[in-house]
């Protein structure tokens, strides 16, 4: 049942980035710790313009395993309930495994970045531009955007940082 109360004064008081944060926070699993992830990337907001926490995104995706995702995700959050930490019963969290963090295409930015991954103990760390033969085109000139909202006139190159913990 949706409260539809909560929902809006949800919407009003959050952005998508701060409710993607609450996720990647309630979130811990092997050597993944989302609240030191979270820690540290409100502590170096300069290097990133935004950050999404799913399961993997594969290019292509000739064995369905993006929808393999996104159907986990859907069974997780349909078969959520809240529970005390002392209850003996858990459900399945949100079921991310993979953050996916958009920056400017700039080596201290990346290499910073790169880094976290290493203190993160993320199990893989990639970065992508777009230029992969895998990738469209489309994929490479989104990449060329407008990473401060307002500037029409000023495109930079960005790049994709990708963290995945098995």
């Amino acid at each position: 049942m949706l409260d539809l109360t909560l929902i809006q004064t949800i919407a009003q008081s959050y952005s998508p980035q701060e409710l993607f944060a609450a996720l990647v926070w309630q979130r811990r699993f092997n050597q993944f710790n989302g609240e030191k992830v979270i820690t540290d990337l409100s502590q170096y907001t300069d290097l990133w313009s935004s950050f999404l926490f799913t399961k993997p995104i594969f290019a292509p995706d000739e064995n369905g395993l993006s929808f393999g995702g996104v159907i986990d995700t859907l069974l997780a959050m349909a078969n959520y309930r809240p529970m005390l930490v002392s209850s003996i019963i858990h459900f399945v969290s949100y079921p991310a495994d993979t953050l996916y963090i958009l920056t400017e295409n700039q080596d201290t930015k990346v290499s910073q970045l790169l880094d976290l991954g290493k203190k993160w103990r993320a199990d893989s760390v990639e970065v992508t531009d777009g230029t992969n033969e895998e990738y469209s085109f489309r994929l490479k000139r989104q990449l060329r955007t407008r990473l401060d909202g307002n500037d029409i006139q000023h495109l930079c190159d960005a790049v994709v940082v990708c963290y995945w913990w098995d």
